[in-house]
């Protein structure tokens, strides 16, 4: 197989969209983080009503190593200045077995219909090909959407010729007052405790190995990890790890909590971001005992569910093991790809 760069075309130059409906298309610039959240805001009470993008979210995407804002990023302006819709391109930076690009996006529902998406998705796949087109790899490659099932981002990929290759189910366990559930007993010569600060770095470590095998996953480089682990809604202090005698991560359960999505989901909650389980110690039971952990601390915070989302795919089963610790399945999440 070639490499990426000797088999992918890509525009050799990029222009910016024509101003259509009433805006204007500029790079984003970090003043423009409060716009862009409100635009996922609004977009999101349309397409995806039970959640709600957090500030930190539009950060840490800005944030992305090897992301160029000034190249990688669009914004839609109206006539006073004002955010309408955005394009991001990320171009996922580690790559061991694939190379990925993937496209965030939205525009504001009241400016829908008059092809600034449109214009704006093809401007982010000809970016997204120069990415992958400079990459001297001889890797897959594909550029990546998502979104919940039905909404308006799934069929303007569609057009562009990006086909279904995963889905994601939405899972929410509500603490009922009951006794809990019924887990196994944790195994001699392991320990389980709330996760640190000091673990950020062996948490990657162990991340990194407990998704080796799923779907889409590549490994996370340093910065982005902290990045996720020290933002304002990353709660260390709900999470939950076993380590083994030598002290080394063995299973986790990561948690994040942002009151601000509290109401567009009805209820209190926490998000468990990342269930894993290092692969040399599988089979013992560790990811129903770190989960159930960490629901029990998310629980004693005094919120009322905890929530996670699962690949519907997932090769180790974890579907069946969140339906056993209470978790019910509920909405369901596509990513679409276009592989080259």
């Amino acid at each position: 197989m070639a490499t990426l760069r000797e088999r992918i075309t890509a525009p050799a130059h990029l222009e910016s969209p024509v101003p259509t409906g009433g805006l204007t298309f500029r790079a984003a610039t970090p003043d423009d983080v409060d716009g862009v959240h409100a635009v996922a805001v609004a977009a999101a009470a349309v397409d995806d009503p039970r959640s709600r993008p957090s500030t930190a979210d539009v950060e840490r995407t800005l944030s992305t190593d090897g992301l160029d804002v000034a190249r990688d990023t669009l914004v839609g302006v109206d006539a006073d200045g004002h955010v309408q819709a955005y394009a991001i391109v990320v171009d996922v930076p580690s790559r061991v077995t694939a190379a990925r690009a993937v496209l965030e996006g939205a525009v504001h529902p009241g400016l829908r219909g008059q092809g600034i998406g449109r214009r704006l998705f093809a401007w982010q796949v000809g970016r997204a090909r120069q990415r992958l087109a400079g990459l001297d790899v001889d890797l897959p490659a594909s550029i990546d959407a998502g979104g919940p099932e039905g909404a308006a981002v799934l069929r303007l990929a569609a057009r562009f010729g990006f086909e279904p290759v995963r889905t994601w189910i939405d899972m929410e366990r509500v603490f009922d007052g009951g006794s809990g559930t019924d887990v196994p007993e944790l195994p001699v010569g392991l320990h389980l405790r709330p996760a640190t600060d000091a673990d950020i770095e062996p948490l990657r470590t162990a991340k990194n190995d407990a998704f080796r095998d799923h779907w889409g996953s590549q490994p996370m480089v340093a910065s982005d990890w902290r990045g996720f682990l020290t933002s304002s809604k990353s709660r260390l202090d709900l999470s939950r790890i076993v380590v083994d005698a030598a002290g080394v991560v063995v299973a986790f359960a990561i948690v994040e909590v942002d009151p601000a999505t509290f109401d567009a989901r009805g209820r209190s909650y926490g998000y468990v971001h990342w269930v894993g389980v290092v692969r040399a110690v599988r089979g013992k039971g560790l990811a129903p005992i770190v989960l159930d952990a960490a629901c029990d601390a998310v629980r004693a915070e005094g919120l009322s569910a905890a929530v996670l989302h699962v690949d519907a795919e997932n090769p180790s089963g974890a579907g069946r093991i969140y339906e056993r610790l209470g978790f019910v399945p509920g909405e369901v999440h596509v990513t679409v790809a276009a592989s080259l």
